[in-house]
């Protein structure tokens, strides 16, 4: 019973508290018989302050995975195998698995603390309590938030029967068929608790890394989860997503995120990304992927300049003005062409395109030049904007492929201290396109149409994308206006939403992933030597390359194999049923729970 005990609840002492928590709140962690004495706002704190980042890994799981399967990102310096490693090869029986950290992460850290903090506020006297109703709404929506990224990726979880090893010792798995409508119902719990604003709450300013201890914006961020989750299931029940937004407009005042500063996301308090050594792979194992460049290139986005990080083939770098000064007449020569003029290119995705007849595109990201007394090598591929993901964009570390010697002259190194990095997590960018698709489709649009939506979605993601360029100091990001680019895109309904959703969601690339087995936008289009297939085609619509290996395509994986976690064997019976009652549920589960190319019952495009 013990070990299933610490299979379900995870016991073990809570994360040590951020830095800027008092000491008496950090010796509890060390010391349990103190643990009535600390408010539940302190624990919130500790528990939260490292939010999906509980280790470094974290940050570098989803550049092989959903930032390569959603086409961000291309791998550099590998070969065709090592192209399509993260693939299936649809006639093999085993495959990739993502290795989504969601389910260990909600039993060890976010879900087991925010149900300690839930226990502890109810144990208190009715006079305490009071004063915590708050709180406890927030810890719910936190906990039924990071539950259902469980559900919505593999499939099954212990829930209703989790965190109580003494009356569960062996708990059922419950299912996400199941689940949606609990994950519903516990938001709009919390959401009226909110609404209804109980006086004399506990003031959260201080100790809540999310909001600043305002609840009128966790009462917007519960009512938009609720229809996010809702809109997940929509092609199993339409009806529910009709009835979530009917509820949120007539009971809530269609009250949801309205601005960029509503976003639920946090800025992270974390030092240990000050070294970037091992998580900065990003930088230089990795080139931007060629249908996000040239999509952005073909609309003349200006978000590319925040997205995108130029290659080296301007006079910004001093390599570049080493071959115009040093080169030999070839190199020169070279550098004059039309091809070496734009500052962005993207890689090619598949492993078909290492052949030499695709060019430049599929090849690795240097090319060398002859100059006075050897060569010099400039990257001609570019790199997505690192800036966005680590701090001063990865350069700095040991390895000598993030050597600050090449880092462009308008590139800056800062103390990471003063670079305050924010991961969003459901911004109001992406509440705008979500509510714009629901419109489209003669939804309730809450008050807008769809286009008024489309319209507000891509300025709320310019304006998201600017200020984190300039808080992480992209290379001239201050300057960059949105200009006409609102305009000057062609509405064309629901492709339209989806690939603008697509370009925002670089920072949050899952969900892109989720958008893409939901709806099958971006569609896949087959690229050729010398024919791009609609990649970039003027159309203003998003398209992936096929993922061709020269034989046949390649797929990418759908879902998360639920696996038997360490110490949990005495459980292998409840296991055992979950993985039959999904396969039961839906047989486009797969043949097994590592046959990740199988879907998660939602997902019916």
């Amino acid at each position: 019973m013990k070990t299933i005990n610490k299979y379900i609840i995870g016991l073990v002492a809570l994360a040590a508290l951020g830095q800027s928590c008092k000491k008496e709140m950090i010796d509890t962690n060390t010391n349990p018989k103190k643990l009535n004495d600390v408010g539940p706002e302190f624990l919130f704190t500790g528990a939260t302050v490292d939010f999906t980042l509980t280790g470094r890994d974290r940050t570098s799981q989803k550049y092989g995975t959903t930032l390569k399967y959603m086409q961000y990102v291309a791998n550099d310096g590998v070969d065709a195998a090592g192209m399509g490693s993260a693939y299936w090869d649809p006639g093999k029986t085993t495959g990739p698995n993502p290795g989504f950290f969601y389910y260990g992460d909600y039993y060890t850290s976010t879900g087991r603390d925010m149900h300690r903090i839930m226990d502890k506020i109810n144990q208190m006297s009715d006079a305490q309590q009071a004063t915590y109703q708050g709180l406890k709404a927030i810890c719910s929506i936190v906990d039924t938030y990071s539950a259902w990224k469980v559900a919505d990726v593999f499939g099954a979880m212990p829930y209703a029967q989790a965190f109580d090893g003494t009356s569960f010792p062996l708990p059922v798995y419950d299912f996400d068929y199941n689940l949606y409508k609990v994950f519903d119902q516990k938001l709009k719990d919390a959401a009226t608790l909110l609404k209804n604003a109980p006086s004399g709450q506990v003031d959260m300013t201080s100790q809540d890394l999310f909001y600043n201890g305002d609840y009128g914006k966790w009462l917007a961020f519960a009512n938009t989860l609720r229809i996010k989750i809702a809109q997940r299931y929509e092609k199993r029940d339409a009806g529910n997503l009709a009835a979530v937004l009917t509820d949120i407009a007539t009971n809530f005042a269609s009250n949801v995120i309205s601005s960029t500063d509503g976003s639920f996301g946090y800025y992270q308090t974390r030092d240990w990304n000050n070294n970037v050594d091992d998580i900065n792979v990003l930088l230089f194992s990795y080139d931007a992927a060629y249908p996000f460049v040239e999509y952005l290139k073909s609309t003349n986005d200006p978000r590319i300049n925040f997205m995108v990080r130029q290659n080296d083939f301007g006079t910004n770098y001093s390599a570049y003005r080493n071959v115009q000064t040093n080169g030999d007449a070839a190199a020169k020569a070279a550098l004059l062409l039309p091809e070496n003029q734009p500052r962005f290119w993207g890689k090619h995705t598949f492993p078909a395109s290492i052949d030499p007849t695709y060019g430049a595109y599929g090849a690795d990201r240097f090319k060398t030049f002859t100059i006075t007394g050897g060569t010099q090598t400039l990257g001609y591929l570019s790199a997505i904007q690192t800036r966005l993901f680590l701090k001063n964009g990865g350069f700095g570390g040991f390895d000598a492929r993030s050597s600050r010697a090449l880092m462009h002259d308008d590139e800056t190194y800062v103390d990471g201290s003063t670079i305050k990095m924010r991961s969003f997590y459901l911004s109001y960018a992406e509440t705008c396109f979500m509510m714009a698709e629901i419109a489209e489709k003669g939804g309730n649009g809450l008050g807008k149409s769809a286009s008024a939506w489309f319209t507000a979605g891509i300025q709320a993601s310019f304006d998201q994308y600017k200020a984190l360029a300039v808080a992480t100091n992209v290379p001239g990001a201050s300057t960059i206006n949105i200009g006409s680019f609102t305009s000057s895109l062609t509405y064309k309904g629901l492709p339209s939403i989806y690939s603008q959703a697509w370009v925002n969601y670089l920072l949050q690339p899952d969900e892109a992933w989720a958008m893409w087995k939901r709806t099958g936008y971006p569609q896949f289009t087959d690229v050729r030597p010398g024919n791009n297939g609609k990649i970039g085609d003027g159309s203003g619509i998003a398209y992936l390359e096929s993922l061709w290996d020269g034989n046949k395509n390649l797929l990418i994986p759908r879902r998360n194999s639920l696996t038997l976690t360490a110490g949990s064997e005495p459980n292998r019976t409840n296991y055992d049923n979950a993985i039959k009652g999904m396969i039961s549920k839906d047989a486009s589960y797969g043949t097994g729970t590592q046959d990740t190319k199988g879907r998660i019952w939602w997902d019916q495009q």
